[in-house]
């Protein structure tokens, strides 16, 4: 992911620079299903202007572990209100060709498997905040059931609630469901682990038994699962949920700098390792303050502090996919309190590259004077995101080695973008190739673009 132009501390200063960004880049996330992440894909096609569209840029701050008060988000819902035609993405049925969907960065490893399920009627993204429906007969509860009990998650937990429920689609259709997941991610992950110290926050199913209660004798719950049964005078007898506490942790770079930048595209996440998988479970991003927060059961933190189990610190684009051999939080230098915990000395690999961009005169492509206020040439990669030249041209990334293998292999296609006269209006017009990507910023490649014209 890339940077949101030059972020200040201040809420209100950077609302213009976010709302410039709802104009270039349309939707953020164009529906949970279709994208892992506007700023992982690819640019538009060749010479597509880009328009205002539907936005959430909540979960593209949340990635970066910004720290959002509730008048900072008003602020922000209120600074969409003239660019967005809403905060929420539905789809009505089950996957088609053209919007199959796609394991969201940060989702549990086989999550995704249930709401492909050809059951579901119904889903919405709002915020992070996904919910799929599925209107689901006996046996395909038990598949629904049993694609979630393979997911790489803790508890795997299932609460079971009598009656049958609706959802009221954006344009007003009812659509009754039986059975639903819920993940939460972006800013919905972000904001509920602000104010949770006991829960992981991990996906739930939830199951609608309707009026008939022999519905029950048919569902098979794997021994692993957590059921947590609402109906009077029923009980499921299945492991229980352990109890669970916050516990905090702080990093520092031996460089320098933070493990989180906008400039760059650097975020970083904390993910929890054990020898029973070769995948990892996604626990918590650090925050800009260097902290981070994870909740764990006594058996747990046991668990970590024996060695049997272990935190890897991942720090690389959006995209980059942790892994079980990055380098590992200690234990010991957890802390119950926030203000305890004493900084870990980490380093980021040394996967940054450097371009320019300058106008065809030589100049550095700063528009002066701007058709529209925060209007600026941008440049966009896929993996590493959205990028905007300093005042001498130079822009820099962060792609890891493979990342960048697989862009010089691509099909060449325009991500230099620049401002049109409309507001929040912007049109590729050239191509930076990944090839002219340096490590060295002295033997940066450089592409020469036109001067825009705003008379």
């Amino acid at each position: 992911m890339g940077r949101i132009g030059h972020f200040s501390a201040s809420p209100r200063a950077a609302l213009g620079r976010i709302a410039h960004l709802a104009g270039e880049h349309g939707s953020l996330n164009q529906g949970c299903h279709t994208t892992a992440s506007a700023f992982a894909r690819a640019t538009d096609k060749r010479g597509d202007a880009r328009p205002n569209v539907q936005i959430s840029v909540f979960g593209f701050l949340s990635a970066f572990g910004f720290r959002l008060s509730a008048f900072t988000i008003v602020l922000l819902v209120c600074s969409f209100a003239r660019t967005a035609h809403g905060l929420a993405t539905e789809q009505l049925g089950p996957d088609t060709p053209e919007r199959p969907t796609v394991a969201q960065s940060g989702w549990h490893k086989g999550i995704v498997e249930v709401p492909r399920h050809p059951s579901r009627v119904y889903s919405v993204w709002v915020n992070g905040n996904e919910n799929f429906c599925f209107n689901a007969r006996p046996e395909q509860m038990n598949e629904l059931i049993e694609l979630f009990s393979k997911a790489r998650l803790r508890d795997h937990e299932i609460r079971i609630k009598p009656g049958t429920n609706t959802v009221k689609s954006l344009r007003g259709d009812v659509i009754r469901y039986n059975v639903s997941l819920q993940i939460l991610d972006g800013i919905a992950l972000h904001a509920s682990r602000e104010r949770n110290d006991a829960e992981t926050l991990e996906p739930v199913l939830t199951i609608y038994i309707g009026a008939d209660r022999s519905l029950l004798s048919q569902l098979k719950f794997p021994e692993h699962v957590v059921v947590e049964c609402a109906v009077e005078g029923v009980e499921i007898k299945r492991r229980a949920k352990p109890d669970r506490k916050a516990w905090y942790g702080r990093l520092r770079l031996t460089g320098g700098g933070s493990p989180v930048d906008f400039q760059t595209g650097i975020s970083t996440r904390i993910t929890w390792w054990d020898k029973t998988s070769p995948e990892g479970i996604p626990l918590a991003r650090v925050g800009t303050d260097s902290t981070f927060k994870v909740v764990l059961s006594e058996a747990e933190l046991a668990l970590l502090r024996e060695g049997a189990s272990w935190l890897t610190v991942t720090t690389g684009n959006f995209t980059s996919e942790p892994k079980s051999s990055d380098p590992r939080f200690p234990a010991a230098a957890l802390a119950a309190d926030e203000d305890r915990a004493v900084a870990q000395a980490f380093s980021i690999p040394d996967h940054f590259y450097y371009g320019r961009i300058l106008f065809e005169d030589g100049s550095p492509p700063v528009l002066n004077p701007e058709p529209w206020a925060d209007a600026e040439v941008h440049v966009d990669f896929p993996y590493a995101g959205m990028f905007h030249p300093d005042a001498e041209g130079y822009f820099k990334l962060y792609l890891e080695p493979e990342q960048l293998a697989a862009l010089k292999e691509q099909r060449p296609g325009m991500n230099i973008y620049v401002p049109l006269k409309e507001p929040g209006r912007s049109r590729a017009i050239a191509e930076f190739p990944a090839g002219l990507l340096s490590q060295d910023k002295t033997e940066a490649g450089v592409v020469k673009i036109p001067k825009p014209d705003y008379r």
